[in-house]
Order: structure tokens, then C-alpha cells, then sequence
């Protein structure tokens, strides 16, 4: 049986939360640290405008594929290329931030742990949480010696179409389609089939975060518990939306839950476009 949510809560705030989630508070005062590297995954316009001192830009859609269908997940080479000449290597610490929606950051988070890194947190609020503290902004660029960041590829973070299919009739697995509930039901989508993945759940990505008078912020342990309740705490889950941004989002915060979760990067995208893949509406 699912624990309780307070005692859930209770243990993943002692084992994940103080490591996966950053306050602005704690960032501000952690600057100076040697092995810190915060990454602004903005677009290169915005980070010029201004940006939290010493971040380095990563803009999320350069951590994308460079051939093909290129908002899929960069190649080993490609990122660890990426990564080693921002200066980042497995001894970084790393903090992401993005406009303070959450999904960028949280799509670079998932990268760095498909691709091994340890270290790696999201700021809560992200740049408009920062600035809305008074903290101090920059408008020059961060410049950081090249490290060699070295990929360990963690396959159990990536799920394929394969996985998403073999999922279906799985009874240890669970698919979350964290689409908007019109895609979900079939009244709406970007390819030309509509509807979702059978057996997927439809948890919108959004149930994930709330607006306070700093901007877009993180829900508590408790409250992400309340949202995840009917998950069973022994199965695997499978993340999905369209085209794999906001699913991050949710994976993240199953992540901070303590769960057993992947991303299917390829999303409804991929599926939504393959005749011999089956829907359920």
C-alpha cells in the first residue's frame, strides 16, 4: 500500500528534497562556492538582458539533438562536449534555472541525470523568483575554464517507444500523460491521431506548480503527494506530453518524491505520428 502522505512527505524531504530543489535564499549566500556552476537555461537574448553573476547560458534547446527530430535529447558526445566547455565535470554542483515555469530547468535536470551527473538541482522561481528577492543581477557574461565532463549513461532515467509500449500491459508500470486534458481525451492535438497512450493517466503538468506573488513556484512535498496519491510507491512510471518539455516538469517533481521514474523523450509526438502505435480516447 502507498504510504501515507505525511509520511511520505516526511521521507523524501529528508532524502530528496533539500538536494533536488534550491531556494533563491540558499543560492544567493552559495555563490562563491568552488564547485557551484549555475546554469541559465534561457534563451542567449534574456541571459544577455541580465542574469543571476557568474551563470553560465545553456540554453535548453542547445542541449537538443543536432539531426533529426532535434528536440530529442542530445548524443553522449554532443553533451558531454556542451557540458565540459560551460566548465562543468562530475565534481560540479550544479544549479539550474530557468524564466521560473520550472520545465526548461527541469528538461537540462533530466539530461544531466540520463547522462550520470550526481549533482544537479533546480532553482525554485528561477529567474523571476531571483529578481523579485532584489538580488543582484549581471549583464556580463560568465567565463569558466573548460572541464572534461565525462557521460555515465543511466538508461533507467530514458524510456523509449519500446518502453511506453511494453508499459500498457505491465502491471508495474505506470504511464502519466502530463498533456492537457483536452489531449488527453482526444478533443485536440499536434499530430494527426488524437488521443493518448492506452492505461496513461492524465496528470497535466501544471498540477505541478503554483503562483504566488513571486511567480511560478514548486508545490510542497505534501501537496505533490496529494497530486501523485494514486501512484503505487513500488511501481516504475513512465513521464510523456507532446514533445517531451513539460513531462520533465513531472518527472522532476517524482523525482524529489523519492519514485521510480523515466522520461519517453519521443512523447506524444513520435507516438501521436505512428499508425501502428495504438490510442485510447
Amino acid at each position: 500500500m502507498p504510504l501515507p502522505a505525511d509520511t511520505a512527505a516526511r521521507v523524501a524531504a529528508k532524502t530528496m528534497d533539500e538536494r533536488l530543489l534550491t531556494e533563491a535564499a540558499w543560492l544567493q549566500k552559495s555563490l562563491a562556492g568552488h564547485d557551484l556552476v549555475v546554469v541559465d537555461v534561457r534563451i542567449p537574448e534574456l541571459y544577455q538582458q541580465g542574469h543571476i553573476p557568474g551563470a553560465v547560458n545553456i540554453p535548453t534547446a542547445l542541449t537538443f539533438r543536432q539531426h533529426g527530430q532535434t528536440d530529442r535529447l542530445g548524443s553522449v558526445a554532443y553533451i558531454e562536449k556542451l557540458f565540459g566547455a560551460a566548465g562543468i565535470d562530475r565534481h560540479s554542483h550544479v544549479v539550474l534555472y530557468d524564466d521560473g515555469r520550472l520545465v526548461d530547468a527541469s528538461r537540462v535536470f533530466w539530461i544531466f541525470e540520463v547522462y550520470g551527473h550526481r549533482h544537479v538541482a533546480v532553482l525554485n522561481g528561477g529567474y523571476q523568483g531571483w529578481i523579485e528577492q532584489e538580488y543582484a543581477v549581471s549583464v556580463h557574461p560568465a567565463e569558466r575554464k573548460p572541464r572534461r565532463f565525462v557521460a555515465s549513461i543511466t538508461p533507467d532515467k530514458l524510456a523509449t517507444r519500446l518502453h511506453a509500449y511494453l508499459a500498457i500491459k505491465d502491471p508495474d508500470r505506470i504511464l502519466i500523460d502530463a498533456r492537457a486534458k483536452e489531449e488527453y481525451r482526444g478533443k485536440q492535438s499536434i499530430t494527426p491521431r488524437l488521443g493518448h497512450i492506452p492505461t496513461a493517466m492524465s496528470i497535466p503538468w501544471d498540477e505541478n506548480i503554483v503562483r504566488d506573488s513571486g511567480g511560478l513556484r514548486s508545490k510542497t512535498l505534501r501537496e505533490l503527494e496529494n497530486v501523485y496519491q494514486k501512484l503505487s510507491q513500488d511501481k516504475k512510471i513512465i513521464t510523456y506530453c507532446n514533445k517531451g518539455r513539460e513531462s520533465s516538469l513531472t518527472y522532476f517533481m517524482l523525482r524529489r518524491l523519492g519514485r521510480d521514474v523515466a522520461h519517453y523523450d519521443g512523447s506524444w509526438f513520435e507516438w501521436g505520428n505512428m499508425v501502428d502505435m495504438p490510442v485510447e480516447k
